[in-house]
C-alpha cells in the first residue's frame, strides 16, 4: 500500500509540473473602423411595443379587436432607435449580411467567420439626407390571400460608420472585401437576400484618426430601444396551440413581404 501511495504521489508531482509548463496563447483580435453608404434607401420595420403587446394577448387566448392604423404613428413605431434617440441598426444586421456574403468565397467558411468576426457595439447609428413616408400593398399568403397596408420609412442618403473587430486569421483587406460584397445582401426591409432592392451599401471610407474612432465607440455603446413585457402578462399562461398558429401566420406574411 506503501509503494502504491509513493507512486500515486509521484505522478500527481509529475502531472503538477507538466501543467505549469502549458502556456495558454491568447488569441490576437484586431480591428478595423469603416464608413459604409447607402446606394439605395434603407427600409425600417420595427415591431413596436404595441404591436408585440397584441400578439401576447393572442399567444395567450385573449381576443384583440382589430383598430384602424392612423400612419404617422405606425411610421414612427416602424422607426429604429437606439437609447440615444438616433436611428440605428442592429450590430448583428451587418455581421450577417457579412456571413450571408461569404458563401460567395471558397476561402471563408461561414462556420469559422461566426467566431473570427464581431461588429463592435450595442448599436450602428444612421445619418441620413431625408426620410420619407412608404406605402407598400402587401398580399399575404395563405387562403385568405388578403391585401394589407403597410407603413414604413425610407432613409435617403444614409451612412453608418462601425468598428469591426476580428481574429488575425483574417486580414483588413479580407474583411473590408467582405463587407462591400455584403452590401449586395442589404440591410434592413426588402433588401436583396430576402427578394428586394432596398438597403444596399458599399464602403466608403476606412476611419484611422483616433478621435473619430473614440466618437464611433461612443455613439455605437447606446443600446437600442428595448421591448418590454408588460406586467399585466408576466403571470398569463400562453398557448403552444396558438402560439405555432401564429407563428404560421407571420411566417407567411414575412414571406409575402
Amino acid at each position: 500500500m506503501a509503494k502504491k501511495a509513493a507512486q500515486y504521489t509521484e505522478h500527481a508531482v509529475a502531472a503538477m509540473a507538466s501543467a505549469k509548463s502549458i502556456v495558454i496563447d491568447q488569441p490576437t483580435i484586431l480591428s478595423v473602423g469603416l464608413e459604409v453608404v447607402g446606394t439605395a434607401p434603407l427600409i425600417q420595420n420595427r415591431f413596436s411595443q404595441k404591436s408585440v403587446e397584441q400578439m401576447l394577448r393572442k399567444h395567450m387566448g385573449i381576443s384583440v379587436q382589430r383598430e384602424s392604423k392612423k400612419p404617422r404613428e405606425v411610421l414612427e413605431d416602424a422607426t429604429d432607435y437606439n437609447m440615444d434617440k438616433r436611428v440605428s441598426l442592429k450590430p448583428t444586421a451587418f455581421k450577417l449580411s457579412m456571413l450571408t456574403a461569404s458563401i460567395q468565397l471558397k476561402s471563408l467558411k461561414k462556420t469559422q467567420l461566426r467566431a473570427a468576426l464581431f461588429v463592435q457595439g450595442n448599436s450602428i447609428p444612421i445619418t441620413y439626407g431625408s426620410s420619407t413616408p412608404g406605402m407598400d400593398i402587401v398580399r399575404t399568403s395563405g387562403i385568405g390571400r388578403v391585401p394589407d397596408i403597410r407603413f414604413r420609412p425610407y432613409f435617403h442618403d444614409w451612412k453608418a460608420r462601425m468598428i469591426i473587430q476580428f481574429a488575425d486569421t483574417l486580414t483588413v483587406q479580407t474583411v473590408v472585401d467582405l463587407l462591400n460584397r455584403a452590401g449586395q445582401v442589404g440591410v434592413g426591409e426588402w433588401r436583396p437576400e430576402k427578394n428586394g432592392t432596398f438597403g444596399t451599401f458599399r464602403v466608403e471610407r476606412h476611419i484611422d484618426n483616433p478621435k473619430e474612432l473614440g466618437e464611433v465607440m461612443q455613439e455605437c455603446s447606446s443600446p437600442m430601444v428595448p421591448l418590454t413585457i408588460p406586467t399585466w402578462a408576466l403571470d398569463m399562461e400562453i398557448s403552444p396551440e396558438i402560439l405555432q398558429k401564429i407563428f404560421a401566420s407571420q411566417t407567411e406574411e414575412s414571406e409575402a413581404a
